[in-house]
């Protein structure tokens, strides 16, 4: 039977079929790989960026993430749309349990999307990434930090003794305090200064924690230091690695806190910290 003796109807038949078959459609999420859903989704590291893509059109609706503040401080979130003009997105921050804290949904003119500081604790959190329409690949970040000092009470204080010019100390240098005692905060230190004397004892800690203070400035936690090793605030402290000195201000039982004159590029690959002790 040639072509031309196949009755009209079977043709008709055979092109709808073939139609259909082209015409399968992408189901929702079908193709989000491994982090589609809350329970599979990818770790955040604080600090740091993450690159990540989502396309509607391949079935990569839905991107998950959850970070893990280190200690009670603050978070501050933001992403950035490679291809703003080809994407709608949601973007949606959530606690442990999944509930909606913060939300925002994209548009086509704008790349750069910060949601406001928020206070966290050292618990799960959740960011969840939703579209219906378009791609992009995009840069997602979680900033943590640590809330600022609680104010000073202000110290009423006795008037001046007349003709007496001494001024009143409001605290305590931080080398002489003792506890109870209001210790002054040092003053920032200055870059380069004079490493560990020949024969001086010492003490190591590790870097944990960098909050930057601006200004070159970043205060720094040090693990393996603080009152069980007999370190105080006002202890003479070297930054290793960078030849930089470090200011100690604080001491708890495990670590100590301090400021030192440096980036927070200069500290990305934490260092250790040499402390003289008596």
């Amino acid at each position: 039977m040639s072509r031309h003796s196949i009755p009209a109807f079977l043709l008709s038949v055979a092109a709808a079929l073939t139609f259909t078959a082209c015409d399968k459609t992408i189901e929702y999420n079908s193709n989000s790989g491994t982090n589609g859903a809350r329970d599979t989704a990818t770790q955040l590291l604080v600090n740091t960026n993450h690159i990540e893509d989502i396309s509607a059109p391949d079935g990569d609706n839905e991107d998950w993430f959850y970070f893990m503040p280190p200690e009670k401080g603050l978070i501050t979130v933001s992403a950035f749309i490679d291809s703003p003009h080809d994407l709608i997105v949601s973007i949606y921050i959530m606690d442990g349990f999944g509930k909606t804290l913060y939300s925002k949904t994209t548009n086509k003119s704008e790349n750069t999307y910060i949601f406001d500081k928020f206070e966290v604790e050292a618990d799960r959190y959740f960011i969840a990434f939703k579209t219906t329409d378009g791609k992009s690949n995009y840069t997602i970040r979680a900033d943590f930090e640590l809330p600022p000092p609680p104010e000073p009470d202000i110290v009423d204080e006795p008037d001046p003794v007349p003709n007496d010019n001494t001024p009143k100390q409001r605290c305590v240098p931080a080398d002489k305090c003792k506890p109870g005692e209001r210790c002054c905060k040092p003053k920032p230190p200055a870059p380069d200064e004079d490493g560990i004397g020949e024969g001086e004892k010492t003490v190591k800690g590790t870097i944990v924690l960098v909050t930057p203070r601006g200004d070159d400035l970043a205060d720094v936690k040090i693990s393996g230091l603080g009152s069980q090793k007999n370190i105080k605030p006002g202890y003479k402290a070297y930054l290793r690695g960078l030849k930089r000195k470090v200011d100690i201000y604080s001491c708890k039982t495990t670590f100590c806190m301090g400021t030192v004159k440096a980036t927070s590029e200069e500290l990305t690959h934490y260092d250790a910290v040499d402390v003289v002790v008596p």
